[in-house]
């Protein structure tokens, strides 16, 4: 498929597994996975956002893109990021698209896939209310797709959020209060758009045939129950069916 930004044609991309973890291991989006975004106050029974919610009270979810040119790797490690030739691709990038920063770009990939949000789940977490001081994390989980312009040679990367879950941690443990992390919520994000459907089922296609392929006859159910694997599977299961056509209403 294909989308335009400013104009500009671009050829969307799933990513391969080995370069989707060293795009997902950049600082920028470890840091979108997983922030914090709600905060309660035992001794003045309030809570705060601590990131700036729509009129709806809903979070926006973050978003992100980046430019990485690898440089060939050593020892068998994964891609490296290529700095110089990153930084010119960033400045080519920009110039083509006529933007003066990334977030001028995220703004246009907005454009195309609408803006993902989703409201707290606030009425999971109060029964914690009484126990003690808690801040809500949330965690993102992306897809990972290139932009890509051959006849100019550009190329970019653009994350696109699928499913969300909260979970919580207290400054101090509290006798009686749940765990953190035993209390999550998760939720698939509906796409916005059809181009955002589109692009996010190419990525979700793409990791599900790569550990189809890891696993060969092995079923996801045999994996033993502490495999990463299983977890994995289980939430782009269930993303892919929401990212599929719905079926026609009869008249």
């Amino acid at each position: 498929m294909q989308i335009t930004l400013n104009k500009i044609a671009f050829d969307v991309k799933p990513v391969d597994g080995v370069l989707r973890a060293a795009l997902m291991a950049d600082p920028a989006i470890l840091r979108a996975s997983v922030r914090p975004v709600w905060a309660w106050n035992k001794a003045e029974g309030t809570g705060r956002f601590l990131v700036t919610p729509l009129p709806d009270q809903a979070l926006p979810l973050p978003t992100g893109v980046t430019v990485f040119v690898p440089k060939v790797a050593t020892n068998g490690a994964g891609p490296q990021k290529a700095e110089g030739p990153t930084t010119k691709m960033g400045e080519r990038f920009l110039e083509t698209v006529g933007a003066k920063n990334f977030g001028q770009v995220m703004q246009a990939i907005a454009r195309v896939t609408g803006v993902p949000k989703k409201k707290l789940p606030l009425d999971v977490f109060q029964p914690l209310n009484d126990k003690g001081d808690y801040t809500v994390l949330m965690q993102t989980d992306f897809s990972a797709l290139e932009l890509s312009n051959a006849s100019r040679n550009l190329s970019a990367y653009v994350f696109l959020p699928g499913l969300v879950s909260f979970a919580h941690s207290m400054t101090e443990r509290v006798e009686g209060a749940p765990l953190p992390g035993s209390i999550r919520p998760g939720f698939v994000i509906p796409p916005g758009t059809q181009a955002a459907t589109t692009m996010r089922r190419l990525a979700v296609a793409t990791r599900l045939n790569e550990l189809q392929a890891e696993l060969g006859g092995t079923k996801p159910a045999d994996l033993a129950l502490d495999d990463p694997r299983r977890i994995t599977i289980a939430k782009l299961g269930a993303e892919w069916k929401v990212l599929q056509p719905k079926p026609a209403k009869a008249a």
